[in-house]
């Protein structure tokens, strides 16, 4: 099994929105009204690696609205469109954006282009050449040759552990993944010391593949170099298992001896790390070699209940062979008509930046069979998982269960959705972390309405009342962001004067998909936020 069945089974058809990928499809009905667009700032030179940031002014000289869709590109590639609306006469600055650059060897010069209702403006940007990483912290070697069809395990070793290390993968210039792809790649990086990629090679001729490593802030490269021929090195296998592949009956009190047979033609076994899917741990690693050997591992308390148990197979050559070989059983849970509702009872928010955040939620088993689930605690508007518990419900009981994280030290107040989550529901909430400095007067904004359900293809309008508590009069963006992979979609400035309110509605086209969906919106502002789920029916195609 390869990375793409593997690790991004789930990636793909969750999101309604139509304009959050490259140059998608506008937010709303094309407005060709006149406007000029120029770039005011941007990077002069950038790490090859490191963000390229820029920001944009888009005048309007005529004397009607104009609802432009401003399109990034970086040396024609797409990084990013955001639609906004520019009153007559007026020049609005929309959020600064960045695009992450190709970690490159040798200086080079990229350009930076935005393009808005035929007008657009360009700056030449020069990318620097950073250092290549040292051959034992790369694996595998930096050029091999594979047959078609082939999965390679790539790897860029861990340094100081006190040290702050991210990577990001290119293949043949694309942006593939990063160390936030999975949960997996955090435990990989904690339990191997090295952040991983995984690319199957279907096509024959040069591949290149490209790592940019950023440690403490300062930026390296790791590259390999990957030949597709038909002599080229093969994938290992899984000849065999014992106990058979399959459920795998194990009681949490019993100890479980677990063997698969594996075979690399190419003679270069070197190891097998077992992984448990849900609980998302490595159980551990078994040394094997030569062409064929047997991996062992015993593990004492039995697995969660339904979780996966899934050997990778690495050669020193780095091909690479993964799959499911178990599905684990607990014999005391029945299987039953056993479901847990999720539901958040209590959050100890607001809580000063820096402390624990708690999270309460009840687990209601709606049947009659006993039940053993993963929970799992997700938050922020780039949703990361920060804590999960396993939770044992009785037929028709309910436990409860507390999550918890540690909040960032942040200067500026800041809310952000909470979501308990398991493998029958989930539950979600807004929450409240107070800044370490007190924040200037702002406009607080509030979603008084939304007009979803809508069918997929129509506009989705959203009304924000902005409430200006202070004592003098404020100007400032209102952005609407969606999807649960957020993206800037609407952006409207307002003006409100001391101790009133202004009502402002932002909208966006959502994508003709088949599948009904739902997906958060967000509505922001500088030191102010608000959010709601939205529902769409699907055409039904």
């Amino acid at each position: 099994m390869n990375r793409r069945t593997l690790l991004r089974g789930v990636a793909a058809g969750s999101i309604v929105p139509a304009t959050y990928v490259g140059t998608a499809a506008v937010a709303s009905e094309s407005n060709e009204t006149p406007v000029s667009v120029r770039i005011v700032e941007a990077s002069e030179t950038v790490a090859g690696g490191d963000l390229l940031e820029w920001t944009v002014e888009v005048e309007n000289q005529t004397d009607r609205s104009a609802r432009p869709t401003l399109e990034y590109f970086v040396d024609g590639d797409p990084a990013g469109s955001v639609t906004l609306t520019v009153d007559p006469g007026e020049t609005e600055r929309p959020f600064s954006s960045s695009y992450r650059t190709e970690p490159v060897a040798r200086d080079e010069d990229v350009t930076l282009r935005v393009e808005a209702n035929g007008d657009a403006d360009e700056r030449t940007v020069r990318l620097l050449g950073v250092e290549e990483l040292d051959g034992e912290r790369r694996f595998p070697d930096r050029e091999l040759a594979v047959q078609p069809e082939t999965t390679v395990h790539f790897e860029v070793g861990g340094t100081d552990p006190d040290a702050s290390q991210t990577t990001v993968w290119w293949v043949n210039g694309e942006r593939v993944g990063d160390t936030l792809a999975s949960p997996w790649q955090a435990v990989y990086y904690v339990e191997q010391a090295a952040h991983y990629w995984q690319e199957t090679f279907d096509t024959a001729g040069t591949h290149d593949v490209v790592a940019g490593v950023e440690i403490d802030g300062e930026q390296y490269r790791a590259s390999w170099t990957v030949t597709v021929t038909p002599d080229g090195l093969a994938e290992p296998t899984i000849e065999g298992a014992r106990p058979e592949p399959g459920t795998l009956e194990a009681d949490r009190d019993e100890t479980t001896t677990l063997e698969v047979d594996v075979a690399d033609p190419d003679e270069n076994l070197e190891r097998v790390v077992w992984w448990l899917s849900q609980a998302d741990v490595i159980l551990g690693e078994s040394e094997v070699s030569g062409a064929t050997d047997t991996a062992t591992l015993t593990v004492d308390g039995g697995f969660c209940h339904t979780c996966h148990i899934i050997p990778w197979v690495i050669t020193s050559d780095g091909t690479f062979a993964g799959d499911s070989v178990w599905q684990a059983v607990d014999p005391t849970i029945g299987t039953g008509d056993a479901e847990l509702d999720l539901t958040i009872t209590a959050t100890n928010d607001p809580v000063d930046a820096g402390e624990i955040l708690e999270v309460t939620a009840d687990c209601e088993n709606t049947g009659t069979e006993p039940v053993e689930q993963s929970v799992d605690l997700i938050v922020g508007h780039d949703p990361q998982r920060v804590d999960t518990r396993t939770v044992a419900v009785d037929g028709g009981a309910t436990e409860t269960v507390v999550l918890e994280f540690e909040t960032a030290v942040v200067s500026r107040t800041q809310t952000f959705p909470v979501r308990v989550e398991g493998p029958d529901d989930s539950d979600e909430r807004t929450v409240e972390v107070i800044g370490t400095e007190a924040a200037a007067p702002e406009l607080d904004v509030t979603i008084t309405g939304v007009n979803d359900p809508v069918d997929a293809g129509e506009l989705l309008e959203v009304t924000v009342d902005c409430e200006n508590a202070g004592d003098q009069e404020l100007t400032r963006s209102v952005d609407l962001i969606v999807g649960h992979d957020p993206t800037l979609v609407d952006s409207r400035s307002v003006t409100v004067a001391a101790e009133r309110s202004e009502t402002v509605v932002l909208e966006f086209e959502t994508a003709p998909v088949p599948n009904d969906q739902s997906f958060p919106v967000r509505v922001e502002t500088d030191g102010s936020t608000d959010e709601r789920t939205v529902q769409v029916w699907g055409t039904g195609g």
